[in-house]
């Protein structure tokens, strides 16, 4: 019997794939998918959930902290040259 909710073998093999492209562990996402099944959750609503996250950019990290950086360094010179 198929419970309301219920994901095929098909659908989470989809949203293990899903969670691979993100670079999780298997052990987060076995609990993950156990706890779709706990609470049953049907795919579409797993999928949006997953889309939502999103992969960290590191060239994205690194231009903040140059941005931080470049502002420092102008506050630093304008305490200087104030000062």
């Amino acid at each position: 019997m198929v419970r309301r909710g219920a994901m095929t073998q098909f659908e989470r093999n989809q949203l293990r794939a899903k969670l691979h492209r993100l670079e999780l562990d298997e052990r987060f996402i076995a609990r993950y998918l156990a706890k779709l099944d706990r609470n049953g959750e049907c795919y579409a609503i797993a999928c949006r959930t997953i889309d939502r996250w999103q992969k960290p950019d590191p060239s994205a990290t690194v231009l903040q902290a140059l941005i931080c950086g470049l502002l420092a360094a102008a506050a630093g010179a304008w305490l200087a040259l104030v000062g």
